[in-house]
């Protein structure tokens, strides 16, 4: 469940193949300060993470990046 005050932002993400993946990712994310979850799907090719203030969508992607996968796009 978010909280009352955060926004949501959802990014598709390729090259995830199992749970493992998923953490990774999650992993790598919850490192960015302002991001307070971040919930990954393999099998659906997304992130959805949960932030209060603005995120900085190039971190996102290097972080995706650094991980492993490829940063797709953002809704």
């Amino acid at each position: 469940m978010f909280n009352i005050g955060t926004k949501r932002k959802t990014f598709t993400v390729e090259g995830m193949t199992c749970h493992h993946c998923e953490m990774t990712v999650e992993r790598a994310l919850s490192e960015i300060p302002n991001i307070k979850s971040a919930r990954a799907n393999y099998s659906n090719n997304f992130v959805e993470v949960e932030y209060k203030s603005e995120i900085d969508l190039n971190q996102v992607k290097e972080k995706i990046e650094n991980a492993g996968y490829k940063f797709v796009s953002s809704n």
